[in-house]
């Protein structure tokens, strides 16, 4: 296996230069302005546990919970800090009993690194967006799969699979089609104008090497090998994806010809080797081992490829590296890592919500490949006994609304109104008290286990109103 490019990295060997000022591939020093709240610790935390590194796990949890602080004034991006910092803070929490973290009782409903994530999302709200919100009106008119709405497409699909949403999956199928319809040229995937389908930018994309393995996830596999083959091609023309390839010319595009060691591509050869075992595919990890071993490795980690033509690097290197493309590189080549686990193995842990079993497989990936247990979601959830009594309110509001609209002109009552208990027939107010007391007596009251508000209280949040135990 070739493991020479995570050993020889050392993983810490690669994290220090960001927080010692270690020099860069030019001698100079990185600017600290980049990496103002860990932002590499926290997204490559997972990462070490992946290959094996359980002691440096638990060293890097203490330093954050002793040192990270979110109550600082930087410019951070929303969604990466989200995907990255929100993500990896998840991701490790998640995954830090296994890591050999002592926990406190009620994980993982309730954790360090659980609220550090917390605070972390809380300080992105609220938000804005790029969208003209006022007229409407889009702002770039081309459609393609790539950057802007690659995260978009990732998530519909890892979110249908995560929370068994159908929606989402039939929101992806759609959008599907019209890809396949109106971007599709010889199993490469242009940029066209939205409204009259026409070519506007015929290159690939190195954010759009995920797609693949996408395709993986829905189990169109032919289809996404043929793509990935043709992705693949750019690779051993240049040793690395440029961020931009223009597909008739067959070469970079002017100003876009770096590599800043992306995943995308890696990505998808794990997925589809775990989806058809073509060695193929493992031919990829080699090459991109090999590449950027001998390309982009400098005293101390591995640097951005400044141009993939003559092979110049730039002073920096990004968290994604040491998040994304180690990771996908180790897990494509061990079949055996528990992040595999087929349900053979699993964890049976108590909460204060009861039993729930983790570890059994299935992780969900967000799009900075921080892992995700699905079953994480359920070991959490409010008691059914509180899901029920809010359904059962909800069922309760609609139907008044309903008979309110058809009953509204055929009577008027001096007291408050309530829902008839048989479709159609209304209660007098004698029996109205008599029919309160006889469900009071049949409600069950929710074994609560924390403090909570009113049920009354939490039906509605700025307008949303939620059936379900989110």
């Amino acid at each position: 296996m070739p493991f020479r490019l995570l050993i020889s990295l050392g993983l810490l060997c690669a994290l220090l230069p960001l927080h010692h000022g270690a020099p860069g591939p030019d001698g100079s020093a990185p600017d600290p302005a980049h990496y103002s709240f860990s932002l590499t610790l926290i997204d490559a935390l997972d990462t070490l546990l992946i290959l094996g590194n359980v002691s440096e796990f638990q060293r890097v949890v203490e330093v954050l919970q002793d040192n990270v602080d979110f109550d600082i004034d930087v410019n951070a991006s929303v969604f990466e800090t989200n995907i990255r910092v929100v993500g990896g803070l998840l991701s490790a929490h998640l995954l830090s009993k296994k890591a050999g973290v002592e926990v406190e009782a009620g994980w993982p409903c309730s954790g360090p690194l659980l609220r550090m994530a917390e605070e972390a999302a809380r300080k992105l709200l609220p938000v804005g967006n790029h969208i003209d919100v006022l007229t409407g009106k889009w702002v770039a008119q081309d459609a393609g799969i790539g950057a802007g709405v690659d995260s978009y497409f990732e998530y519909l699909v890892k979110g249908a699979i995560l929370l068994q949403d159908k929606k989402l999956m039939a929101m992806f199928l759609e959008y599907n089609k019209a890809i396949r319809n109106y971007t599709r040229f010889d199993d490469w995937y242009l940029w066209v104008q939205m409204y009259k389908g026409t070519v506007s930018m015929p290159v690939f994309q190195s954010l759009e090497a995920y797609w693949p393995g996408l395709q993986s996830l829905i189990g169109d596999i032919d289809n996404a090998m043929r793509t990935f083959l043709n992705y693949y091609t750019v690779w051993k023309q240049f040793g690395g994806l440029p961020e931009f390839y223009n597909i008739p010319q067959g070469y970079t595009v002017e100003k876009r010809e770096g590599y800043p060691l992306r995943p995308e591509l890696i990505e998808s050869a794990m997925y589809l080797y775990r989806a058809t075992g073509d060695p193929t595919l493992l031919e990829l990890g080699r090459d991109a081992v090999e590449s950027i071993e001998k390309i982009s490795k400098v005293e101390c980690g591995f640097a951005t490829i400044k141009d993939l033509r003559d092979h110049k690097l730039d002073n920096r290197m990004e968290s994604f590296f040491l998040a994304e493309t180690v990771k996908y590189l180790y897990l494509l080549f061990d079949p055996t890592n528990f992040i595999h686990n087929n349900g053979s193995t699993f964890d049976t842990v108590i909460t204060p919500y009861g039993e729930c079993i983790l570890g059994a497989g299935g992780y969900i990936f967000n799009t900075e490949a921080h892992p995700i247990d699905p079953a994480a979601l359920h070991c959490c959830q409010r008691l059914k006994e509180e899901q029920w009594e809010v359904e059962d309110l909800m069922r309760e509001f609609y139907s008044l609304k309903r008979n309110r609209s058809k009953f509204q002109k055929k009577t008027m009552s001096s007291g408050p109104w309530e829902p008839p208990t048989r479709p159609g027939i209304l209660l007098s107010p004698e029996n109205h008290d008599q029919a309160r007391e006889r469900k009071r007596a049949k409600q069950k009251v929710p074994l609560l286990s924390c403090p909570s508000q009113p049920f009354t209280s939490k039906l509605a949040l700025l307008g949303q109103v939620f059936l379900d135990s989110s």
